[in-house]
This record gives C-alpha cells, sequence and structure tokens, in this order.
C-alpha cells in the first residue's frame, strides 16, 4: 500500500494538465529590477509564465528549455515571465542565470496570487514547475501545474514548443491539441 501511495505521489505531481480557454487572471510581477509588471500589459503578445523555484531540480532542467523557447520564439513575439513565490529567491536570480543559462525574465509574485491564478486551493501543495499558455488575446490556453506529464517518446522541450506553437498561431487559426493528458 505504501508503494501504491508513492507511486500516485510521485506521478500524480505530474498529471495535472489542462485545455483552459478563459480570460487569464491578472498577474502583478514584481520584476528582478523591483518594477512592477502586470500580466495584462503584455497582452497582444504570446506569453508563457513559469512559475518556478531556484532550488527545484525540476525547474533548474527546465531552464533550458525556457531558453531555446525564448531564442526560437521571442524574435517572433513570445514573452516569457518566469515567477517565484518568495521574495528571498530574488537574491538566487543571478546565480541561476548564471549556473543554468536563463537570460529570461524572472521576478516575484504573492504565494496567494500563484493560487488564484491557477484557481486552486490554497490547502492544497502547489508544484513547481507550472506553466500557463496564453494566447495575445490574453486567453490562457493551457496550463499544466506541477510539470508537465510526457507522453511516451516525448521530452519536455517537446511539449514545451508544441504549446508555445499554439499561443502563437493568429487568431481564427487551429490550434495544435496539447498532449497532455487530463
Amino acid at each position: 500500500m505504501i508503494r501504491f501511495a508513492t507511486t500516485l505521489l510521485a506521478f500524480g505531481v505530474f498529471a495535472f494538465a489542462e485545455d483552459v480557454n478563459l480570460p487569464a487572471p491578472e498577474l502583478e510581477v514584481k520584476m528582478e529590477s523591483g518594477q512592477i509588471v502586470k500580466l495584462s500589459s503584455l497582452k497582444g503578445s504570446p506569453v508563457l509564465v513559469e512559475f518556478f523555484s531556484t532550488t527545484c531540480p525540476h525547474c533548474q532542467q527546465s531552464a533550458a528549455s525556457i531558453e531555446k523557447m525564448l531564442r526560437n520564439y521571442g524574435p517572433k513575439g513570445l514573452k516569457i515571465v518566469a515567477v517565484v513565490t518568495e521574495e528571498v529567491q530574488r537574491l538566487g536570480f543571478p546565480e541561476f542565470r548564471q549556473k543554468y543559462g536563463a537570460t529570461y525574465p524572472m521576478g516575484v509574485v504573492k504565494r496567494d496570487d500563484s493560487y488564484r491564478f491557477f484557481n486552486l486551493s490554497v490547502m492544497k501543495p502547489f508544484y513547481v514547475p507550472s506553466y500557463a499558455f496564453i494566447d495575445k488575446n490574453g486567453i490562457m490556453k493551457t496550463r499544466f501545474v506541477g510539470g508537465i506529464q510526457l507522453p511516451p517518446g516525448s521530452t519536455e522541450l517537446i511539449e514545451l514548443t508544441k504549446n508555445v506553437e499554439a499561443i502563437m498561431k493568429p487568431a481564427g487559426a487551429p490550434a495544435a491539441k496539447a498532449s497532455a493528458k487530463k
């Protein structure tokens, strides 16, 4: 029974992914510079929001994939904002950048705002990395809470690319179906 519960926990953390298709909630991000940026100010551009922790091994590994998204899609208009929920982690941004090659914008949001953003109960744990894919009209198309569940033969980079390409499409263009399971 303990082995079964451990297996569920290990795989369950990465199982919550869903198509949303609702307006993205407002989110105020205190950027590394101290400037406050509202997510709504990025409307008009597709946005990938990553909730992460500088000390999370999965988040550290995902830095390379997020950086590739920035290099490949930033010139085409993609905005990336990576956020932590603890002000003290902002002090670790320079080391994180140096160690994992992250050049994308980073900031801090209030812990409760992260729960509200994903419409989660504060009574449950919030796992990172978590992602939100928002199109240029401000519609959150897909979200992954607690990582990306990878279909057989896929990688995190492939799944991020599919979802970024879906939010990069012009309005009215058919979106690619995300391969994440509900």
